[in-house]
């Protein structure tokens, strides 16, 4: 009997063991649950674009005058400022003319005097002329009037000379403008004194202008004559396509060239010396696949974007091309009409499961 007992308590003891080990055994054998990832989708889609080269340009009035100082002396007025438009003649400036007016003077009293002496020699070598057919008078004496009759007469011509020259500088005190146009650049003011040559202002034409490009040597490869180049002023949507007119080196610059816009006319406002932001557009692009920037992630691979099929992303490896406006180019990899991770695509995995947010979801 005792060993019956001692059989029945092992039983027990075994059978309690077994139940304990049941519940850790199927904790191993369960499955985890699949983490999903929440993302929003765009489509690739087929595109035109332009390849550009962005850069600032400078306008350039190729027919400026520059009106410079035709004598010395002190600015007594200023008549206009930068900005003002003024006709062909118009009066700019004046200098102080004291000098200019008393030259004047000596000039006209210098050839008054001449102009006398002359008259009176003049009557001498007729009166001489007279007195030798009586024998009154020699050869000698008629031919000496004569000739300081000669050396009168060219001096009064060198006086009347001076005085036309007294009178011009007379007339230089007062600066008109040699075209009609816009002042674009006012160098003096009132009390300055000037030198010979001085420039006073720069008045520009304004109805042709010049674009003025500067491009570093790097890009010398992409930029050709006849390319269209889209331009417009710094703040202003009104937009200009003209091609480009030429190429030239920039003149003690290294490294750099200027591609240059010829306008035959002014498209409105536009002033030479002003600013331009220009886009030289190198090439285009026809059909090309897009997508947003966001959909292309980086990889140690390289560029990939996911590809969502029912719920899963497919990691797709991609060569990227132009970059614009927040889209980039796919020039390998995958077709137009191609449903993609946009939004979340970075947390993204090969395989991965993604649940769909957004619009494009219902599609």
């Amino acid at each position: 009997m005792k060993k019956s007992l001692m059989v029945a308590l092992l039983i027990l003891s075994l059978s309690g063991c077994g139940d304990s080990n049941k519940p850790v055994a199927e904790g191993k054998d369960a499955a985890l649950p699949q983490r999903t990832v929440k993302v929003s989708v765009s489509q690739t889609t087929l595109q035109d674009i332009q390849v550009s080269e962005s850069a600032l340009g400078r306008v350039v009035d190729p027919q400026a005058t520059t009106v410079g100082a035709e004598l010395p002396g002190r600015v007594q007025r200023v008549m206009v400022d930068a900005g003002d438009a003024v006709e062909q003649g118009q009066l700019l400036a004046e200098l102080d003319d004291a000098d200019a007016k008393t030259a004047v003077a000596v000039a006209q009293a210098e050839l008054k005097r001449l102009t006398a002496q002359y008259d009176a020699q003049q009557r001498l070598v007729q009166r001489y002329r007279n007195m030798i057919e009586k024998r009154f008078v020699s050869s000698t004496i008629l031919e000496q009037a004569e000739a300081q009759l000669d050396v009168l007469h060219e001096g009064v011509a060198a006086a009347e000379s001076s005085l036309q020259q007294a009178k011009t500088n007379l007339q230089r005190t007062r600066v008109t403008a040699p075209v009609a146009g816009r002042i674009q650049v006012r160098y003096v003011a009132a009390g300055d004194y000037i030198g010979l040559g001085k420039p006073l202002f720069q008045v520009a034409d304004g109805s042709r202008l010049t674009v003025a490009i500067a491009l570093p040597e790097t890009r010398a490869a992409r930029i050709r004559v006849g390319q269209m180049v889209r331009m417009h002023l710094p703040g202003s949507e009104q937009l200009t396509m003209l091609p480009i007119s030429e190429l030239t080196p920039m003149v003690g610059r290294s490294n750099a060239f200027e591609a240059r816009v010829v306008m035959d006319h002014n498209p409105g406002g536009w002033r030479a010396g002003g600013s331009v932001m220009a886009e030289i557009i190198t090439d285009t692009h026809a059909a090309a696949v897009m997508v947003p920037e966001e959909c292309v992630v980086l990889r140690p691979a390289g560029e990939v974007i996911y590809q969502i099929d029912q719920g899963v992303a497919h990691a797709v490896l991609v060569q990227t091309g132009v970059r614009q406006g927040g889209m980039i180019e796919l020039t390998a990899g995958i077709s137009a009409g191609v449903l993609v991770a946009a939004n979340g695509a970075g947390y993204l995995s090969d395989g991965a499961a993604v649940t769909v947010q957004g619009d494009e979801a219902d599609k």
